[in-house]
């Protein structure tokens, strides 16, 4: 009898919130005179962003599955200069306009990319993109990088 107690009560504190740790969720910010980095944790499996961060059997965690999103650029509408995006995972350049988004989806699980962005043809970004990471990089009116990075 007191064993199906314990057990009974055993189970029930695995179902209180912050009992078992969800993944930890780190994002960094970055323009040319500022970083900031915050970590939290989080339950969902969801990234800060809303963006869906796959963790299936078959890819396991932490990584981003096939089908998410590795990299997003945003060139703003008042930027008049040339952006190129260089992903090192992909065969061709991508050329973008102001105005216009790319984004990267990831083709295979847990999927890395060294990614290069030039601005006016100097390099501005150039990392490599972790099977946990997801880059938000926008380009701003005098051509200048702001980067975001969420981790699971």
């Amino acid at each position: 009898m007191h064993r199906r107690r314990v057990l009974a009560s055993l189970g029930s504190l695995a179902l209180l919130p912050g009992c078992l740790g969800g993944p930890a969720e780190s994002s960094t910010e970055t323009t040319a005179a500022t970083e900031t980095t915050t970590t939290t944790a989080t339950d969902s499996e969801t990234t800060e962003s809303g963006r869906p961060a796959t963790t299936t059997d078959e890819c396991g965690w932490p990584q981003f599955c096939e089908g998410s999103e590795m990299l997003e650029v945003t060139v703003n509408g008042g930027f008049d200069g040339e952006v190129v995006l260089n992903p090192a995972c992909r065969e061709d350049d991508i050329e973008l306009s102001p105005g216009e988004t790319e984004t990267l989806i990831r083709q295979v699980d847990a999927e890395t990319c060294d990614v290069k962005l030039l601005v006016d043809g100097e390099v501005a970004y150039d990392e490599r993109i972790q099977d946990y990471e997801f880059v938000t990089l926008r380009v701003g009116p005098n051509g200048e990088i702001t980067r975001r990075k969420e981790e699971l």
